[in-house]
């Protein structure tokens, strides 16, 4: 179980999210959506540890995670920013590699597992990062946070730039990640078939708050909640 309790936080003195709390069962897919700018990636933030609490905390398996960002990988959570963030002057092996071994686990099994999870990064696997088109970079800051072996995945914004035939593949490994290895998955993201091809329900934020949680068969039906807090 991943939980988040009565999360407030921001940058400098400006509070951008206000008590949030939300949970993820071990396994589950659940998607976080809202329009741009209602504080879905200072959530993300937040849970990572990368801007520094306010009020509330994180919890992974009912213990409360440390402060350092590093620490918080160590626990379990994967993170796959908006804007992937990959090292644009490693290969792809290197990017991977570095990754598993910050961590503790082996490099080289992290790549092995990894292009043989995602063929597409194959062909690219001795490329430097900052070469490859944005949905390779996307396929790639994905296959790094997987070597961290997480608990939990979060994935901000991760179709963003992303060519239409590499979104469907990505839903694809997602489900296939959600099913086969049980890793349970945050996903901020304001395209919402691709969300509800994988989240079995939602939280959805309006102004720095959870407006609503719902299941995917309320939220596809209702049309009318989807224009309104949604604007699709």
């Amino acid at each position: 179980m991943f939980k988040v309790e009565n999360a407030t936080g921001g940058y400098g003195k400006t509070t951008i999210i206000r008590d949030v709390s939300l949970t993820v069962a071990s396994g589950e897919a659940v998607a976080l959506l809202g329009r741009n700018g209602v504080g879905k990636s200072t959530l993300m933030r937040f849970i990572t540890g990368l801007i520094p609490a306010m009020a509330g905390h994180v919890e992974v398996d009912g213990k409360r995670a440390p402060v350092s960002p590093a620490k918080r990988a160590r626990m379990g959570l994967g993170y796959v920013p908006q804007g992937r963030f990959v090292f644009p002057r490693m290969t792809v092996i290197e990017n991977i590699h570095v990754a598993a071994e910050t961590n503790g686990y082996s490099g080289k099994e992290a790549v092995a597992d990894a292009l043989e999870e995602f063929p597409l990064l194959k062909p690219k696997a001795h490329d430097l990062a900052g070469g490859l088109s944005g949905g390779q970079q996307q396929i790639l800051a994905l296959a790094r946070a997987l070597a961290l072996q997480p608990r939990v995945l979060l994935l901000d914004e991760p179709t963003e730039g992303v060519q239409p035939s590499l979104v469907d593949e990505m839903a694809g490994i997602l489900k296939r990640i959600n099913a086969e290895r049980g890793i349970a998955i945050l996903l901020a993201e304001q395209d919402l078939d691709f969300c509800l091809s994988i989240a079995g329900r939602a939280y959805v934020m309006e102004k720095g708050q959870i407006r609503m949680e719902t299941d995917r068969e309320k939220l596809r039906a209702d049309k009318d909640l989807q224009q309104e807090l949604l604007g699709v």
